[in-house]
């Protein structure tokens, strides 16, 4: 009896075919991208107060000399991200691995005198007395706009401690006293960044800005035998205002012939110098290597005719050459066969000369032609 072909079969081998080749995932390239800066605003040698004598007029008088400086630290950990899809740059600052540190430090000088009842004394300075403080804070980089963290500020304002407590003891015996200073720091700072700014050389020349947290910009890395890495320099500028204030607080006590006089009660604040400008971080080089390329897609054979053929072996071990094909033939398990015309259909006669079609009809209106419809619509099958 003659075998009927399933139209499942050409469907099956066909459906592989009309799927689409998937996308590859999208290839992110990954460098460090954490810029510093450490910067001396004021140095001890640039800046120096002088109290001159005080009080005025004053019998017994006290006098102060400071040299002030200040510096500032900033870190700004994170990552620089290259999207090879879209050919983009965009950053991603470490979670709270910002650094933000103002470093205040003195040194103090001390001086004394008195002009009571016709005894006149000037000690020698006293000191110097050294002293810092750091401030700082955290924060997630970079600090652009729409950085929830921007500005990075400082409003710091240190317990008072005692840094100079010495004795007061004048080569005259009628005189003798003692000296207390106190001392606070209020360290007032702020950082907000503007723009990292991106350039490379090759393939060509370009150049952008990146001026909000997290925003993306293009940057064509070419295709083709480039240079590997791609290598792409960001170099980040920010704002940075900085108003340190060193407050003094004396204390004298001086006994001069059975007589006391004091100096106290007294605020002397030092302001150093403040610092507002723009501030450019060094240049930081980030490279990206380029993604291997996608393997090649696999491609059918084709037949002298444009075609492509295939063979299928069934569970009775005969081999189909494919449908369509002149000669074909299809072998039941108990032997019997149907040789497939040259029209594609499968109602041909068979080789004793009968004409035998699928279903009880015949010729070309039959199922063995629709059969045969069904099969070429699905799509030729492939060589194995």
């Amino acid at each position: 009896m003659a075998r009927v072909w399933s139209p499942l079969l050409g469907i099956g081998l066909a459906a592989p075919l009309a799927l689409g080749p998937t996308s590859a995932a999208a290839e992110i390239g990954v460098a460090e991208f954490s810029p510093t800066h450490l910067q001396q605003l004021v140095g001890l040698d640039d800046f120096t107060y002088d109290s001159d004598w005080f009080p005025m007029d004053s019998p017994v008088q006290l006098r102060l000399i400071v040299h002030a400086g200040n510096s500032v630290a900033i870190d700004m950990p994170g990552e620089g991200l290259y999207d090879w899809d879209a050919a983009a740059i965009h950053f991603e600052g470490e979670p709270d691995g910002g650094r933000f540190g103002v470093d205040v430090g003195f040194t103090l000088d001390a001086k004394v005198r008195f002009d009571v009842a016709g005894l006149q004394w000037e000690s020698d300075i006293i000191g110097p007395y050294d002293y810092a403080v750091i401030s700082e804070t955290a924060f997630t980089p970079y600090l652009l706009e729409g950085n929830p963290d921007r500005p990075a500020m400082i409003m710091d304002e240190t317990d008072p401690v005692t840094l100079v407590s010495v004795p007061i003891t004048p080569d005259i015996l009628v005189a003798a006293g003692n000296l207390d200073i106190d001392i606070y720091v209020i360290i007032d700072g702020a950082v907000t960044c503007e723009a990292i700014e991106v350039a490379t050389i090759e393939p060509k020349a370009q150049w952008d800005a990146v001026t909000i947290e997290g925003e993306s910009k293009a940057l064509d890395a070419g295709v083709g035998p480039l240079p590997d890495p791609f290598v792409v320099d960001g170099v980040l500028f920010c704002n940075l205002e900085t108003a340190p204030t060193i407050v003094l607080k004396p204390t004298l006590v001086m006994t001069i012939l059975g007589k006391d006089y004091e100096i106290a009660g007294i605020d002397i604040p030092v302001m150093i110098p403040p610092f507002d400008d723009t501030i450019q971080f060094n240049t930081e080089t980030m490279e990206f290597p380029r993604p291997e390329p996608p393997p090649e897609p696999e491609t059918t054979g084709t037949d002298s005719d444009g075609g492509t053929s295939d063979s299928a072996t069934d569970s009775g071990g005969d081999t189909d050459s494919g449908a369509g094909t002149t000669g074909d033939a299809a072998t039941d398990t108990d032997g019997s066969s149907a040789t497939e015309g040259a029209s594609g259909g499968f109602g041909g006669p068979d080789e004793e000369g009968c004409a035998c079609s699928a279903g009880g009809g015949s010729g070309p209106t039959g199922l063995g032609f629709g059969l045969g419809l069904v099969v070429v619509a699905a799509g030729r099958r492939r060589r194995s």
